[in-house]
């Protein structure tokens, strides 16, 4: 059985998801790509993951939609989410503030790689849980 971790990238840029995917594979995660929100709360169902990194900005639903919908399910709310976005926290601050606790981090793009493995790193072994395969 493989033991890396598993980490969904929700996002509707298919550049944005083919750079994560390089640079998460190479720090030992696997990696499962959603193009949209839609897509994403379905894998996420479907195949379970150890954490999500989440756009806010996509065209089907957005990411303040998915990060509800992820924390109102028994099964999904535990999964740890990092926001990465174009958008500062304070430009949305009313999603933002109705948010707060919903998500472990929060990361603006551009990102630099050594970061966000750092902090990937740091929300998986602070952040130990696991929904199980269907």
């Amino acid at each position: 059985m493989d033991d890396k971790h598993r980490i969904l990238i929700i996002e509707d840029d298919p550049g944005i998801i083919e750079l994560l995917e390089v640079v998460l594979e190479s720090g030992q995660y696997q990696t499962t790509p959603a193009h949209g929100g839609t897509q994403g709360l379905r894998l996420l169902r479907e195949t379970g993951a150890d954490l999500v990194l989440l756009d806010l900005m996509m065209d089907d639903v957005d990411g303040w939609s998915v990060l509800q919908e992820m924390k109102a399910d028994r099964v999904l709310r535990d999964v740890p989410v990092i926001i990465l976005t174009v958008r500062s926290p304070w430009e949305d601050p009313e999603y933002a503030d109705a948010c707060a606790g919903m998500y472990v981090d929060y990361i603006v793009k551009p990102f630099s790689v050594h970061d966000l493995l750092k902090r990937v790193d740091r929300v998986l072994t602070n952040h130990r849980s696991q929904i199980p395969n269907p």
